[in-house]
């Protein structure tokens, strides 16, 4: 499935049928519970297409399942010391985690609708900032691409998924709009999921 970004560039969407769900995954999960962050994009790759298309089936809305996809690999990450994988595939783990991440953030939208007050960028829900380091780090063999963008998208960046900011906190700093910021970061995963999946 392909579409075009607001760049013009072509973003391959992930595809249900992107499964991997015959490769067994035990080795890989193994790697990461010693800290590999190889492992980790190993297993995106593997298995992003599924893990974004049931977050889909919750949410009905691209921008919220890709952020709740990449919030899967991240708990995974976390979490990975304690991660039981049953059979060979740590597919069903990501679905499990995914879903109830997805069904969060479907509750947290309504809030939103009905609550003029509720505030969606709460401190409380953002990862903590030794979570989104690892997760810089363990992408750290696309840190090319972030060298490519604008230099106001690579601060966006830097401010969201680095230094831990909301999108509210980004905007005040860079004295954007906050749906600028979030539109701009939304391009900016779109671009490393594309080269996470199409790596080697």
């Amino acid at each position: 499935m392909r579409r075009t970004n607001g760049g013009g560039g072509t973003v391959h969407a992930p595809t249900p049928e992107s499964t991997g769900s015959s490769v067994d995954d035990r080795p890989a999960v193994g790697r990461l519970r010693h800290g590999d962050r190889g492992a980790l994009t190993e297993l995106y790759r593997r298995h992003a297409g599924a893990v974004y298309w049931n977050a889909y089936g919750v949410l009905r809305s691209r921008p919220d399942a890709e952020e709740m996809t990449a919030d899967a690999f991240l708990t995974l990450w976390t979490r990975r010391r304690e991660v039981e994988v049953f059979g060979s595939s740590a597919l069903p783990w990501l679905i499990v985690t995914v879903k109830n991440l997805s069904r969060n953030r479907l509750r947290a939208n309504e809030r939103r609708r009905t609550d003029p007050l509720y505030d969606a960028d709460h401190p409380e829900d953002a990862p903590s900032a030794e979570d989104l380091a690892a997760l810089e780090e363990a992408m750290r063999l696309i840190r090319g691409v972030i060298a490519e963008l604008p230099v106001v998208d690579q601060r966006i960046f830097r401010l969201c998924m680095v230094d831990g900011l909301s999108y509210k906190e980004a905007a005040a700093r860079l004295g954007l709009a906050h749906g600028s910021v979030r539109n701009r970061l939304s391009r900016v995963r779109l671009r490393l999921r594309r080269e996470l999946g199409e790596g080697s």
